[in-house]
């Protein structure tokens, strides 16, 4: 019988699983389909992974992955909301993709294990990335890299941290920007900010507000996305 051991993953889950180290136990928060763990697997990145996920919908799609390329005895399934329900000595690194950035950093804030120099973190927030860029810069984590990818009629970026302990000055304007590169997909995504924050200072202009940070950001972006 025919056996296929490969799965092409979309643009914005290569992008995630380029960002994978390997060698250990990933976790894959909110996994869904559990695409990025079985491709991770099945092109020797990893040798195992947890497949979470908060509710049992996904993790039965997940289940038809794990069982059409026969990775059973490679793939945990896991019903848990967040990290809730995986032990610190299971895993060194930790995906979260698929969900917005507010959220993943309030699951980050309720898992006290989190803040070790062990772990290798992995982000893709759907949205906010900049409420999760806050958290991460407040707590002592430093992003390493920043990638920018283009699917269907959206923009998505990801990121790997790693926990330092070291809590270094921040501006807004980090928040928002991060270290993403200077491309096409990067610039796209942050013109799409640029927008909705003219629209709200310019709803708030008219307050007598003091703006100097919002107009200080959306100079910033301005540089970043037509410099």
């Amino acid at each position: 019988m025919f056996f296929v051991r490969r799965i092409t993953l979309s643009p914005r889950l290569a992008a995630t699983a380029s960002l994978v180290v390997g060698g250990g136990t990933i976790v894959d928060v909110g996994t869904d389909h559990a695409y990025l763990p079985a491709h991770l697997i099945l092109t020797k990145k990893i040798s195992f992974a947890i497949a979470s996920d908060v509710r049992q919908s996904p993790l039965d799609n997940a289940r038809d992955t794990v069982v059409k390329y026969k990775l059973q005895e490679k793939i945990d399934l896991r019903l848990s909301d967040g990290l809730a329900e995986i032990k610190p000595e299971e895993v060194e690194e930790i995906v979260f993709a698929g969900m917005g950035g507010t959220l993943i950093a309030e699951k980050l804030k309720e898992c006290s294990w989190v803040k070790s120099k062990k772990y290798h973190f992995i982000f893709q927030p759907q949205s906010k990335a900049e409420d999760l860029r806050e958290f991460l810069y407040s707590n002592g984590f430093e992003i390493n890299k920043e990638l920018a990818v283009n699917e269907g009629d959206r923009y998505y970026i990801t990121f790997d941290a790693y926990y330092t302990g070291e809590i270094k000055p921040f501006t807004l304007s980090d928040c928002f920007i991060g270290k993403l590169p200077d491309t096409v997909e990067a610039k796209a995504h942050l013109k799409m900010q640029l927008n909705r924050l003219e629209k709200k200072y310019n709803a708030l202009k008219h307050r007598e507000e003091n703006l100097e940070d919002l107009e200080k950001l959306i100079d910033d972006l301005k540089g970043f996305v037509y410099g």
